[in-house]
């Protein structure tokens, strides 16, 4: 499919919508344009748009249009309502979300919102529409708050769980991924999930969720929180411990975010529990909840070599 055909093509998958770059790149001249919209098969939609004539114009056409006009993702309440979460309805202006420094204007069709941090896990495709991910979606609609009640935020995540469209291992995965001093948003949704879990810090829940992939590995039981004094000398406290196999296990969910004395400190810490004669296997929420196969192979394989080692 080569021309006129092939763009066609495309704006049916995009509501009719097409972009000045995309006709530039099938082949359309802007002389050819000129013609196409002079005879009314094309109509200028917005500053970097044209849509087809006899597209249905909806709902649909206006986020296309917002989101493509300004090289942005439909984000906040209208990513909700594309990702069919309940309670939220067809917006009357779309909700955008773009890089920032790449978009220097106020659009008067859009509501627009700015981020430094859109990275690809954050993005995907809806009906033709580039939009956030429901993980990003629901973290955007947590810094509308107070804007919206909080309570409509934990409704919006009990939604998208319930109808699997996302699940709570990866919400505090994407937090994590996500998480930045003075974003908005990372305090209500925090509690949103803290709630969910039952009222458990973050660390408590990834340890829960540690323990739930071992079990269902079918691997021992560790001890948690297990206090490490070695001939009555106190040396660390860890998460986990297998004391017959002299194997520590560490989960931690905000590695990215220590400071440098923290950092020192940790590093101290496994020296003294290395020398005090135990394996020391750390793991970050992305190992955990992305890559429980990991966890599961890893230990697995501590505890034979130190079963090994002991015979």
């Amino acid at each position: 499919m080569t021309g006129l055909a092939h763009i066609f093509e495309l704006a049916r998958a995009q509501h009719g919508v097409l972009t000045r770059a995309q006709l530039s790149e099938g082949g359309v001249t802007r002389a050819k344009l000129r013609t196409l919209v002079g005879n009314g098969v094309l109509a200028t939609a917005g500053r970097q748009t044209l849509v087809v004539a006899g597209a249905p114009s909806d709902p649909l056409q206006r986020v296309a249009i917002a989101c493509f006009d300004t090289g942005g993702y439909a984000s906040h309440r209208t990513a909700a309502w594309l990702h069919s979460i309940r309670g939220f309805q067809a917006p009357g202006v779309p909700e955008v979300s773009v890089r920032r420094h790449s978009y220097s204007y106020d659009h008067p069709q859009v509501n627009l919102h700015t981020s430094t941090n859109l990275t690809e896990d954050d993005l995907v495709t809806v009906a033709g529409i580039p939009c956030l991910s429901v993980a990003r979606t629901l973290f955007s609609l947590a810094s509308l708050v107070p804007i919206i009640p909080s309570a409509r935020v934990k409704g919006a995540v009990d939604d998208a769980v319930a109808a699997r469209l996302a699940h709570d291992p990866w919400l505090w995965a994407r937090l994590e991924a996500i998480r930045c001093r003075g974003r908005n948003g990372v305090r209500v949704f925090e509690q949103v999930l803290v709630e969910r879990s039952g009222g458990a810090v973050t660390e408590s829940w990834l340890e829960r969720e540690t323990l739930r992939v071992l079990a269902n590995a079918g691997l021992p039981t560790p001890i948690c929180q297990a206090r490490i004094a070695p001939k009555g000398a106190f040396v660390a406290r860890v998460d986990f411990l297998y004391p017959d196999h002299r194997v520590v296990i560490e989960v931690n969910g905000h590695a990215w975010h220590s400071s440098r004395d923290q950092v020192a400190a940790d590093s101290a810490r496994r020296r003294q529990l290395v020398l005090a004669g135990f394996l020391v296997l750390d793991f970050t929420y992305d190992d955990v909840v992305s890559s429980p196969e990991l966890v599961v192979t890893q230990v697995r394989a501590a505890l034979v070599a130190r079963a090994r080692s002991a015979a």
